[in-house]
């Protein structure tokens, strides 16, 4: 934090205590595991952060957010992961595509669509991945055929997360088939509500329904909602993942670190001052040593984004860090659990089966959203590393 400046130190150390200030007031809601009920909460609970203020806190202030730096939007996320409040819902428009409409979207998208964004009223979802395209993003073949003054939207999307409670989806399409993979995809931006669209949620193996497919049929999109240029739309979707993998590695770092306190706190009280087992001893210490590594690797990130660097292939050091770490972590705490992992009201060493299983499962996903690890590894070595492809 020294190479900030004295300045940003004592304005973050005075933002810090207002944030601390205002949590200790506010009432925090206790989030239901049902995730048709969870939704709802933390949508009620986004809408109360956006009217004090706490919502678009590094977005310029001309698209509805608070004009500040990158770094108090970190200082907020640490104090509400350490008061044990809740994100809000809407974090896919607020960390992924809103900051990529707020750079690259027209005066009309940035006024009618930003400000609903930030206040919750729209949650927005992204329509990236496809049965055929997931990895390998631009292989994409959803299409998109002009006619007047609308695109007509045809193909399929999958993992899709909350697209069956979303408005809006950040879409990235096919408009023009000649041309080489990585051009010819435009970035749409669809309302929800249009006809034509079906969605399907996927059960995954935690019993949520958080992900999901998408079906176009012939949906009609006003020219409008086009995000920058017409088959220009791949460095935007860079853009885009780039600003996912920076801020939610950020993010996650704390939301791990109060985790791990969760899990010891639960420990000490069930043993209560007895010594732990080996086992036990063993597993936190493997926490501990992967929240000192991923701490290392996000002040790293911390400094790009003090310098206003933006998106970099960086981010998917961050990106590929945080996958392996987060699985370590749970895997550790849920390896305590050993059989009665299966047994939700159990309390094994005191921990709490039903959290950890859940958590241990959600976190075998990592690997997989916002970019799989083989592609990041790729990227490292294509981008940071100037290896040759394949």
């Amino acid at each position: 934090m020294t190479l900030l400046g004295n300045e940003l130190v004592v304005e973050l150390d005075r933002y810090r205590q207002r944030a601390r200030d205002w949590l200790a007031e506010v009432t925090i809601p206790e989030v239901p595991l049902p995730l048709t009920e969870k939704f709802a909460v933390l949508r009620d609970w986004q809408k109360s952060l956006y009217a004090a203020g706490w919502v678009g806190i590094a977005w310029s202030t001309d698209a509805g957010g608070q004009g500040l730096t990158p770094l108090h939007h970190l200082v907020f996320t640490e104090e509400l992961a350490r008061a044990r409040a809740p994100q809000p819902i809407g974090l896919i428009g607020l960390d992924v595509v809103g900051p990529s409409i707020e750079r690259y979207g027209t005066s009309w998208q940035r006024t009618e669509l930003l400000p609903r964004l930030l206040s919750g009223d729209d949650i927005w979802c992204q329509g990236f991945s496809e049965p055929e395209a997931g990895s390998d993003l631009a292989s994409l073949r959803t299409r998109a055929v002009i006619d007047g003054d609308y695109f007509v939207v045809s193909g399929q999307k999958v993992w899709t997360s909350w697209a069956h409670m979303s408005q809006w989806c950040a879409l990235l399409v096919r408009t023009d088939p000649n041309a080489p993979k990585h051009k010819g995809i435009s970035y749409l931006l669809v309302d929800m509500s249009s006809p034509g669209i079906t969605v399907r949620p996927l059960v995954q193996m935690t019993g949520d329904e958080e992900f999901c497919e998408v079906f176009f049929d012939e949906v009609r999109v006003p020219r409008r909602n086009l995000v920058g240029q017409l088959n220009e739309g791949w460095p935007l979707a860079i853009h885009t993942l780039g600003t996912e993998r920076a801020g939610y590695t950020l993010r996650r770092r704390v939301d791990y670190e109060v985790a791990v306190d969760d899990a010891v706190s639960e420990i000490r009280h069930r043993l209560r001052g007895e010594g732990a087992p080996d086992r036990v001893n063993s597993a936190i210490g493997r926490t501990q040593v992967a929240l000192r590594v991923l701490d290392a690797q996000t002040r790293k990130t911390i400094t790009r984004l003090a310098d206003k660097l933006g998106p970099t292939p960086e981010d998917s050091v961050d990106k590929l860090l945080l996958n392996d770490l987060e699985q370590d972590i749970f895997a550790s705490i849920a390896e305590l659990l050993g059989p009665l992992r299966s047994s939700p009201s159990a309390r094994p060493f005191g921990l709490n089966t039903e959290r950890w299983v859940h958590d241990h499962l959600y976190s075998r996903a990592t690997s997989i959203y916002g970019g799989t690890s083989q592609i990041q590894r790729n990227i490292i070595a294509e981008r940071l590393l100037g290896l040759p492809r394949g």
